[in-house]
């Protein structure tokens, strides 16, 4: 089983907009999850868990009709406001929906009070914890230390770290700015994602200046509580597919074969509540309409609108 835990999809059309204000800019056409399924279907990805992209901030009605059209295929993480009074409640509500988590991204707050450990949060958290809620930060290492001090206030909840936690490989050896998200394995409920590694490496493919932090991460965390993700779909990809599969399968040599089976399926499989592969549908084809909630009868809705790339 292979499963891609970090895929931004997003319909472009009247029902779907970027949201004003938004972290990031807005994107020029769409990514629609028909991209993600014909490149799931060419390179034998099982499942995938979809993110809300920040250009379309917290209304995560995208994702949750991703679900209702494919709910064997996919879950979803979701996005809150972290400065809203009621978050804790858009929280459960979407989460009465469907998804499966959020993500919150301190990084993109630099001039914010940090918001991470806040007293106010707490009933974020602890929200968080009534539901199953898994919250997913997108983060720099030093942002680590005020997410541990809310952990241990939280224990039960469960926790992903971003992007291989956002390493700074301009630094030498032994790396102690990235301390803090290694100091995070204490705590069982956190779990860390091998990601952004064509953004966070120096070199180009295949990236090997971040070998020496998947190390630590391994070697801190253990194979049990890591993940692999991509990015995007289709031609909005950053890297090609095989590219970041070969990454993680060939040119990791800290990894054994039993680790990576672990990280591209075990771990992630238990962590999202997968139940098993795709049945024989990821050596096939899909083609470029889409199939209707897993049953590959033809949707007679039309294809969602493209427009331009971001």
């Amino acid at each position: 089983m292979v499963i891609d835990t970090h895929v931004h999809v997003w319909a472009l059309d009247e029902e779907h907009r970027p949201a004003p204000g938004a972290r990031i800019p807005p994107p020029r056409e769409a990514a629609p999850v028909e991209w993600l399924l014909e490149d799931m279907a060419e390179h034998g990805i099982d499942h995938c868990v979809l993110v809300q992209s920040s250009a379309f901030g917290w209304d995560n009605t995208c994702m949750v009709e991703c679900l209702e059209r494919y709910p064997e295929r996919f879950r979803a993480i979701g996005l809150v406001d972290p400065l809203s009074e009621d978050n804790a409640d858009d929280l459960r509500r979407w989460m009465g929906r469907g998804l499966s988590g959020f993500r919150l991204h301190p990084l993109y707050y630099p001039d914010e009070p940090c918001w991470i450990d806040s007293p106010a949060h707490d009933r974020l958290w602890e929200a968080a914890a009534e539901t199953g809620a898994i919250l997913q930060f997108h983060l720099l290492p030093h942002h680590a230390v005020p997410l541990a001090r809310m952990i241990a206030r939280h224990a039960g909840v469960r926790v992903v770290v971003d992007h291989l936690g956002k390493p700074d490989l301009v630094e030498a050896p032994p790396y102690p700015s990235f301390q803090p998200v290694l100091d995070l394995a204490r705590f069982p409920s956190v779990w860390v994602k091998i990601g952004d590694y064509q953004i966070a490496s120096r070199q180009p493919f295949p990236w090997r200046d971040t070998i020496p932090f998947v190390a630590l991460l391994k070697e801190a965390f253990g194979a049990g509580r890591m993940l692999w993700g991509t990015g995007y779909p289709g031609r909005a990809r950053l890297v090609p597919l095989a590219q970041a599969l070969r990454y993680v399968r060939q040119e990791l040599p800290v990894l054994t074969a039993e680790e990576i089976d672990q990280i591209l399926g075990r771990t992630p499989g238990a962590l999202f509540g997968f139940r098993s592969a795709w049945p024989g549908n990821c050596s096939g084809s899909v083609r470029s309409g889409a199939l209707t909630a897993d049953r590959g009868v033809r949707d007679p809705r039309p294809p969602v609108h493209r427009t331009g790339i971001g």
